[in-house]
This record gives structure tokens, C-alpha cells and sequence, in this order.
């Protein structure tokens, strides 16, 4: 039975270190200044400006390619192992390491694993591709209805 590389506990201390302050930033500016934007964004849309178009006029896109687009590129690191999995006949690949114990698999297991990996970000890819077909079938937001006096210039 062959076993997958191990991290040393060095390593693993050095990356769990790194993910917690990753983290910990992220909640704090997630705390700090990206949830009362997009609660403020939600509410009027209309008074922000994107790339030079309203607020208004690009919510669909944000919805149905923006949202889809950011989980392709967070899940695009599953690519190359993947492919590298695919390529070799095994998980985990041989340059691959893992945190614990872990037992090579081939074959039939192997190759849905790596496939699981390579289809996951290709399949929210295509879900962007779908979304950017379906903006323009989305109702327009009437802006007339939404006044500039709504927005406060702080």
C-alpha cells in the first residue's frame, strides 16, 4: 500500500498559521467594509457606479456572470491536480501533499477523483457562460422609480 508525501509539522503550522490570518482578515473586512456596502448597494443600487455603468443597469450581470465567474476563479486551483491526477493514473499525484496519512488511490477511483476536480470548475464556468445568455431576458430595473435623493453623500 503506497501513502501520499506528508507535510511536516512545520509546514502544516506555517499554512494553518497563514489560512487563520487569512481568515481572520477576511471576517474583519467582510465585518468592517464589504457587508454594509453590499447591504447599501442592495437597497440602492442605483447610486453606484461599475466599470462607468449604473448600479441598476449591471445588477443582472453581477448576479448571473459576476457570481459565477469569482467561484470559477476561487475553484480553478483544482485544475492542475486534476490534470495532473488524470495524467498519472493516481490520487493524490505524486507532487501533491497531504496533511495526513493518506492512501494512493488508482484506477476507477483515481480517475473520477481527478475528473471530480477538472469538471467542478468547468461546470461553473459554463454557468457563466449560460448566465451571460439570460441577462438580457432579465426585466429592467425602472430607475425612475428609484430617486437620486435616496442616495447620501457622506
Amino acid at each position: 500500500m503506497e501513502y501520499a508525501n506528508e507535510y511536516t509539522k512545520k509546514e502544516k503550522l506555517v499554512r494553518f498559521s497563514l489560512l487563520a490570518l487569512f481568515g481572520i482578515v477576511a471576517v474583519v473586512a467582510n465585518n468592517v467594509w464589504l457587508q454594509p456596502l453590499l447591504t447599501d448597494f442592495d437597497e440602492h443600487p442605483h447610486c453606484y457606479e461599475l466599470f462607468g455603468l449604473n448600479g441598476a443597469d449591471t445588477i443582472w450581470h453581477l448576479l448571473f456572470v459576476g457570481l459565477p465567474v469569482s467561484l470559477f476563479l476561487i475553484t480553478s486551483f483544482m485544475l492542475p491536480t486534476g490534470i495532473a491526477g488524470l495524467k498519472e493514473g493516481r490520487y493524490p499525484p505524486r507532487a501533491m501533499k497531504v496533511y495526513k496519512p493518506t492512501v494512493v488511490k488508482t484506477g476507477v477511483t483515481a480517475y473520477l477523483r481527478s475528473s471530480v476536480f477538472l469538471l467542478l470548475p468547468l461546470f461553473v464556468l459554463l454557468v457563466a457562460v449560460w448566465g451571460s445568455q439570460q441577462v438580457d431576458k432579465m426585466p429592467v430595473i425602472d430607475k425612475e422609480r428609484l430617486g437620486v435623493h435616496l442616495c447620501s453623500k457622506t
